[in-house]
């Protein structure tokens, strides 16, 4: 069997990869696993060794000027795309997999002969292959600046059916180096060089027995020796901070392809979040990694644009102390607290729905909350418990409000143009739930947009908003179903853990009656 998985993203998207083609090889061990990927980022290959078999490149940057530069003939690029398609065509590929998710891959998928398309392809002229509900989670949901419930490479594994898991904390090491990457791809990630040189201070004075290094790419050098000494910096390639990393015994870093490598390693990491930058996405999956994050309201803010404050904010709250008292944490091996927030419930609401939605059997939320309620301390729990029962109130009063003063498909027929104050009431209850900036999760996105986007007609506008409201319902049933189950859970206490947890919820009462002794069953 042979497997094509396109990945035509950044260098640390490729990287960040890696679980799902570790989960890709381990469900086919015996398969030719392929990877397409940019050019620019060929030195990427000896980082997944064991993994793909068989590289491809997609030559972006000469395409690009085949198609801009006089020198070029008009139909350069299209010859050269022309040959790639037929490459891969004679690999003959059994399926291929998209990783890239964007027009371009999706485009270039309708052109491969290849009998099981996974992920987002044309055919047919549209776009194809969302069924899966997690992967219309994230073409739907992923883009754009709102946080995220679940991280990229959870999004994907779930998209794929590929299991992954994240690293864990690689074994104790005597090693007493720690290492910084200083510099991102974009200055406004960049937590400044003077704050990491004080740091570097820092941490030589209080921890005499620790050495920093810096890491960088050649080309940074020069702009680092201002604050370095050239025995400090560590110039090299990928393959080169992989072996720096393995020497280690934390890194910190910000937003950069390094972290990525450091958390497949296990390496501990303090990963400094600014600008574009957004934890609950891209963050370095491992559990070895501790988000230092400042709390402004512009963040985070647009990859395409530069910083829109007078100075750059983000960077300017997050301090030397702050910094080096999460270093203190890992080095000293710190236990975290494990604690429960609203966002760990939306978490496993969204999930259960991504599931099997109201297909699900009681009996799984019952599990799931049992499961929940074993990993987080209880006190804790019952006080956001309250705080998201309180929140299903509001957003089922939201949602009653949207259904009761929506219009019927007749009314809605009798007009050719819808105006506003035709649905008055509908917009200022979405604009209600805006104002309240209570839906983080996103239950209401759908009917939002819905109703910021243009329709040829009033009864497909009709159509798009009946759907996004039992789309809505649906995603709050299952909500209201978990909250119920978790409730079950610190009610019934350890009554419930000790056998009627693998009972369905709605049966404890009949449960109890058959579990008592019938005496004629029971006679001789």
């Amino acid at each position: 069997m042979k497997i094509l998985v396109v990945s035509l993203l950044r260098l640390g998207d490729i990287i960040q990869q890696q679980p799902l083609l570790k989960a890709l090889r381990e469900k086919n061990p015996q398969a030719q696993i392929h990877l397409l990927i940019n050019r620019q980022f060929s030195h990427v290959e000896g980082l997944l060794t064991g993994l793909v078999d068989n590289y491809h490149y997609f030559d972006r940057d000469s395409l690009q000027r085949g198609l801009g530069e006089a020198s070029f003939n008009i139909l350069w690029s299209h010859h050269q795309l022309d040959q790639l398609v037929q490459t891969l065509n004679n690999e003959n590929y059994q399926q291929v997999l998209n990783f890239t998710h964007n027009k371009l891959s999706a485009y270039l998928l309708g052109a491969l002969q290849v009998p099981m398309k996974k992920g987002l392809h044309h055919f047919e002229g549209k776009f194809q292959g969302l069924e899966n509900p997690w992967l219309r989670y994230f073409n739907d949901r992923f883009s754009g600046v709102q946080p995220s419930l679940f991280h990229y490479v959870e999004l994907l594994g779930k998209s794929f059916d590929l299991p992954v898991q994240k690293a864990a904390a690689m074994p104790a090491t005597k090693s007493k180096q720690v290492l910084f990457q200083c510099l991102t791809s974009d200055t406004k990630k960049n937590w400044g060089l003077n704050n990491f040189k004080k740091l570097k201070e820092t941490i030589e004075s209080s921890l005499v027995d620790y050495k920093v290094k810096v890491l960088c790419a050649p080309f940074e050098k020069e702009s680092l020796k201002a604050y370095f000494t050239d025995s400090d910096l560590i110039a090299c390639d990928l393959l080169g901070a992989q072996e720096m990393l393995k020497q280690s015994c934390l890194l910190v870093t910000g937003d950069t392809s390094i972290k990525h490598l450091a958390s497949q390693l296990g390496v501990p990491t303090v990963e400094i979040v600014l600008g574009s930058s957004d934890w609950t996405k891209t963050a370095a999956y491992s559990a070895a990694t501790e988000i230092v994050s400042a709390q402004v309201p512009c963040a985070p803010c647009s990859h395409s644009q530069a910083c829109s404050q007078k100075s750059q904010i983000c960077a300017e709250q997050i301090t030397v102390d702050q910094v080096f008292a999460a270093v203190w944490d890992k080095l000293s091996k710190k236990a975290s607290v494990s604690t429960v927030s609203i966002r760990d419930i939306e978490r496993t609401s969204w999930s259960l729905q991504l599931d099997g939605g109201s297909q699900s059997h009681v009996l799984s939320y019952a599990s799931t909350a049992l499961q929940f309620s074993e990993t987080f301390p209880k006190a804790n729990l019952s006080q956001v418990l309250a705080d998201a029962r309180k929140l299903q109130a509001q957003y089922d009063t939201w949602l009653q409000a949207l259904e009761s003063s929506f219009p019927s498909r007749k009314e809605i027929a009798a007009k050719t143009q819808l105006k506003s104050q035709d649905i008055g009431e509908f917009i200022l209850t979405a604009q209600d739930i805006i104002k309240s900036k209570k839906d983080a999760a996103g239950y209401f996105q759908s009917i939002v947009e819905n109703l910021m986007t243009r329709f040829s007609s009033t009864l497909q506008f009709h159509e798009k908003m009946q759907a996004a409201l039992a789309e809505v319902r649906e995603l709050l049933q299952s909500r209201g179903q978990f909250i119920h189950s978790l409730e079950i859970v610190l009610k019934e206490g350890a009554y419930y853990a000790a056998g009627i947890g693998q009972l369905s919820i709605d049966g404890f009462e009949e449960a109890g009656r058959s579990l008592q002794r019938d005496r004629e069953d029971a006679a001789i």
